[in-house]
């Protein structure tokens, strides 16, 4: 297994850059299941933050671009679990960010009966407590 981090995943997701892409896509095509990539829940976080916010991604797109990732057997994603309930959450809502969700996901599959937050979207659409 091998990590991959933020900025190999977006290289390949977005295809972009023409040196740092056909990098990640070499990386990436040479990945298998014996072999996978590693991508850990900040690194998935990430993704989504850059997408939507450097790359203007809808939520559709940034919904298809996790699923993908997900759905890879060539890529093992930590708390993966806690990801696909993020996206579904995600999914159904209108304004939450994926990695708000991911974040309460993974507090609750870890045992936390609440996570508290200050974002009132956050409390409203990831089933977090407002702090106030």
């Amino acid at each position: 297994m091998i990590g991959l981090d933020t900025n190999v995943v977006v290289r390949f997701l977005a295809q972009d850059d023409e040196i740092q892409s056909p990098l990640a896509t070499r990386l990436f095509s040479r990945l298998t299941r014996d072999r996978p990539g590693f991508i850990g829940a900040v690194v998935l976080a990430e993704v989504s933050w850059v997408l939507t916010r450097a790359y203007k991604a809808s939520r559709a797109e940034l919904a298809f671009a996790v699923e993908g990732l997900l759905r890879s057997a060539e890529i093992k994603t930590e708390n993966a679990e806690a990801a696909w309930r993020a996206l579904g959450v995600f999914q159904s809502k209108r304004s939450v960010e994926f990695a708000d969700v991911l974040i309460a996901e993974i507090a609750s599959l870890e045992g936390a009966v609440q996570t508290f937050t200050f974002d009132q979207k956050a409390a409203a659409e990831a089933g977090m407590k407002l702090l106030s």
